[in-house]
């Protein structure tokens, strides 16, 4: 009777543990998912999302937003949808930097952060795994975290690649495993969409500025890494717009120094050895700016009165540097606020709503005119309602 007893636990016992073992949710692999959605609906990890309906980007082609012609800007995105849904469904979000040794990055994983608690507070199953390359050098090292986010089973990639082509391969599995891949900052290969600034108007309103404040000079041009479009579109920019000001400013040199500060300064010092009567640096970054404003230091020249620099990106120690009356202006793209910003996107279209490929957010360029205002008021913040 004991022996008997006790077979009967051991076998009980096996089939409850096998029971449980089968209750597991297996992560998907590419012999599994989808490598396009189906004609009615994208098939993610999380189930469906109307958003992608039509298929996923092109891995052959760079995703362009400024050839979409159908755009919101953030403000229209949230008067448009309303609140955001309240839902059971758990999403995990994947939030792909290129390093944090940037501030300006640094400052957009905190955005979403930031944004994921807020709407996890408010009765959502979100979270996010954040994670970067080990500088703006490191395209493997990009691929090689997107990789391991596909592994976790993200339902969704906001991913700021360091060139247009590096993450291409991780895209591709990303697409092959139901999983959309949101392009924020900067375009790249297989975009599914795009969240971030007009990185061509960017470029624009540092010329308006420069019109506005200088009228006039010698300008050389310190640009980021070669071949990405962010780099293209923010000088072609700045050039196009002095070229319809039918401005007296002129280009005369440009150099890349790939968003690094030592090499911007070293590029820079070349530039004031070369042209004697340099007015303007307009740089593609501010790291890059602030290595500028080291080269102009070392010389006898004054900032803001014999020559001034001009960045892009709106970090804090490019503030405080407007602040001591060093750099002259930053054109603003706010990143705490353009990660919160695109966490909310992409929590959205995760949860089912609808929006153009293309959702900007806002660029304004910051002088001592307007350094003390808070970023909140300058862009009109109000944190997110729901439903």
């Amino acid at each position: 009777m004991k022996k008997s007893l006790v077979l009967i636990l051991v076998v009980a016992l096996a089939l409850s543990l096998a029971a449980c073992g089968s209750s597991a949710q297996a992560p998907a692999t590419s012999d599994t998912a989808s490598a396009a959605p189906s004609s009615e609906a994208a098939s993610g990890n999380s189930g469906t999302v109307e958003m992608f309906a039509d298929g996923w980007g092109d891995a052959n082609t760079a995703f362009d937003p400024l050839a979409i012609e159908d755009t919101w800007t953030f403000e229209e995105m949230r008067d448009n949808l309303g609140a955001i849904p309240t839902s059971d469904t758990e999403l995990l979000l994947a939030g792909n930097i290129r390093t944090y040794d940037n501030v300006y990055w640094q400052a957009l994983a905190d955005g979403y952060q930031a944004m994921v608690d807020k709407i996890a507070g408010n009765g959502n199953k979100v979270s996010i795994n954040i994670q970067s390359a080990l500088n703006e050098a490191d395209t493997e090292g990009q691929l090689s975290v997107m990789k391991d986010q596909i592994r976790l089973g993200v339902n969704a990639i906001m991913i700021s690649p360091i060139s247009s082509s590096n993450c291409t391969e991780g895209v591709e599995t990303a697409h092959e495993n139901g999983i959309p891949c949101i392009a924020v900052n900067n375009e790249f290969n297989g975009a599914d969409m795009f969240v971030g600034p007009n990185s061509y108007d960017e470029g624009k309103v540092a010329a308006d500025w420069a019109e506005a404040n200088v009228g006039e000079g010698k300008c050389a041009i310190i640009m980021g890494l070669a071949g990405t479009d962010v780099v293209k579109n923010r000088t072609n920019g700045f050039k196009d717009e002095l070229k319809t000001l039918n401005s007296s400013i002129e280009v005369v040199d440009s150099q890349n120094a790939d968003w690094d500060r030592a090499k911007a300064k070293d590029v820079c010092a070349t530039f004031l050895k070369t042209y004697d009567d340099l007015k303007i640096i307009f740089c593609n970054n501010d790291v890059m700016a602030l290595g500028a404003v080291e080269a102009i230091k070392e010389t006898d020249l004054v900032l803001n009165k014999d020559i001034f620099v001009i960045g892009m990106d709106g970090t804090d120690e490019a503030y405080a540097s407007i602040k001591a009356g060093e750099l002259a202006a930053t054109v603003g793209m706010f990143p705490y606020y353009e990660g919160m910003m695109a966490a909310e996107v992409a929590t959205r279209v995760m949860l089912g709503q609808v929006t153009p490929k293309v959702v900007w957010t806002p660029a304004m360029v910051i002088d001592s005119t307007n350094i003390e205002t808070d970023d909140a008021e300058l862009i009109g913040w109000t944190d997110p309602t729901f439903k």
